[in-house]
């Protein structure tokens, strides 16, 4: 059995271990909320992609003359009304804070789209 005949490096060498695994704990959580941050920032341009979409689908169902009682069968749970003039909506929101104390909705990104005449 070996036996260590001095100690006082057994205090300082504990605390460094310990440090270390704390400021490596410390990059884990860090990389972790980075990555859900970044995650929830590109949500606007899928949310663009399916409005211009919808978009460019209305206007291809309404160059073949479809009537405009179908179109807003197909499209009308996207399409609002302001002012006279109809547009695609979408409305992307998160929920922020600590579950069932004081959680609310946060609007993330919201867009408008004017129906192509």
């Amino acid at each position: 059995m070996i036996k260590f005949k001095s100690k006082k490096g057994d205090l300082p060498i504990t605390l460094l271990v310990i440090g270390i695994f704390a400021l490596l704990a410390f990059a884990l959580l860090t990389f972790f909320i980075a990555d859900f941050k970044t995650s929830n920032s590109f949500v606007s341009v899928d949310v663009m992609q399916s409005i211009n979409s919808m978009a460019d689908e209305y206007l291809f169902y309404k160059n073949h003359e479809m009537d405009e009682a179908t179109l807003d069968s197909i499209f009308g749970g996207n399409i609002t009304e302001d002012f006279g003039r109809r547009y695609f909506f979408s409305n992307i929101s998160i929920d922020e804070g600590i579950p069932f104390i004081n959680q609310k909705k946060v609007l993330l990104f919201s867009i408008k789209y004017q129906v192509p005449s």
